[in-house]
């Protein structure tokens, strides 16, 4: 009897449905009169929200063990994503370990706008990188060209590499058609687009020939890539505040598919320019504790007069576990043969 139970009950919901359907359609039938293309409702407050489709039957599988029955799909073992590198730009510092260790001592990266005069603004604080080089990370001329945020993309995304140990021997081992690069920015080269702007006033002639492409927020995962010669998944996400975060997902879900092996993830930004401060003080957005900048951020205080801005890069080194851990059996190959030599080299025989 329990083997026959389940389809009777199948076909006792799909019967009751489809009669259900199908004297719905007839009322709402009775509901138009006619005229137009699709007549005029008689009863327009009589409509119903969310009805089930009129005259299609649907069959419901229950069983009381297992709830409704799901299609069978093959199911794929999913695959676990790690974190084996982490790069930072912040005005707490531009590497990881002095990062954390800044925050654990409470200090504070505001302080006094620096890059331009914002005297005759009412906000006058926020969280600024005040020292920054591109030497070693980024070619000159290039890094001339690009925006802020680009600058901070790059270098945070090979310290990240560096971070984890992928040298560059590891790096021509790997099958970049399986390495990808997905980092966003909020509001990307906003710097290079408002000098683009302000160029125009004198002539187009004296425009950056690149200011529209490296105004875009994907420009930056993109540069990344091509340096890299990495060619899977490139694109940026770019949703506010949570832009990092997304982007950080979708990278390992990339991963968990079997799209992946090793994804560059995380976001970078840098608005701290007059548009971008000036912007923000017109919507009456941002603290005015010019006087106390340290003790300006207070998201869930009673007092609270504004968030405050705040410009960096944090990217993420994902990898799948199996191929994370021959990487690092490679890297610690590499490195104890660096120490063999060394120590045959110094040591007298």
């Amino acid at each position: 009897m329990s083997a026959v139970a389940p389809p009777l009950r199948t076909w006792i919901v799909a019967a009751c449905l489809s009669a259900t359907c199908v004297a719905d359609d007839e009322r709402k039938q009775r509901n138009y009169i006619g005229g137009g293309l699709f007549g005029t409702r008689r009863h327009p407050a009589a409509r119903r929200r969310g009805g089930t489709r009129s005259g299609v039957p649907i069959a419901v599988s229950f069983h009381p063990e297992r709830g409704a029955v799901e299609n069978n799909k093959s199911e794929t073992k999913q695959r676990r994503v790690v974190v084996t590198g982490m790069g930072v730009v912040t005005p707490l510092g531009h590497e990881p370990d002095e990062f954390y260790n800044n925050l654990l001592q409470g200090l504070s990266g505001i302080s006094e706008i620096e890059a331009f005069d914002c005297s005759s603004y009412p906000t006058r604080i926020a969280g600024e990188i005040k020292s920054f080089s591109t030497d070693g990370w980024v070619a000159p001329k290039l890094a001339k060209r690009m925006d802020k945020f680009m600058q901070y993309l790059i270098v945070a995304g090979k310290k990240a590499l560096e971070n984890g140990g992928v040298t560059e021997d590891i790096m021509n081992e790997l099958d970049k058609s399986r390495c990808g690069v997905l980092i966003g920015s909020g509001m990307g080269g906003m710097k290079v687009f408002s000098d683009a702007i302000e160029a125009l006033r004198v002539s187009y002639r004296k425009m950056n020939p690149f200011c529209v492409p490296f105004a875009t927020t994907n420009m930056g995962s993109a540069i990344l890539a091509m340096d890299l010669g990495w060619m899977g998944p490139n694109y940026s996400i770019s949703t506010a505040c949570a832009t990092s975060n997304f982007c950080i997902l979708s990278a390992a879900n990339h991963i968990m598919r079997g799209e992946t092996d090793l994804m560059l993830c995380g976001g970078s930004d840098a608005p701290i320019i007059p548009i971008g401060l000036g912007g923000f003080v017109a919507c009456r957005a941002l603290s005015q504790r010019n006087s106390d900048p340290t003790k300006a951020s207070r998201p869930w205080d009673m007092d609270r007069d504004g968030f405050v801005m705040g410009e960096g890069a944090g990217v993420l080194l994902l990898e799948e576990l199996e191929h994370a851990k021959v990487v690092l059996m490679r890297f610690l190959r590499y490195f104890l043969f660096v120490l063999f030599f060394s120590i045959c080299v110094v040591l007298p025989w």
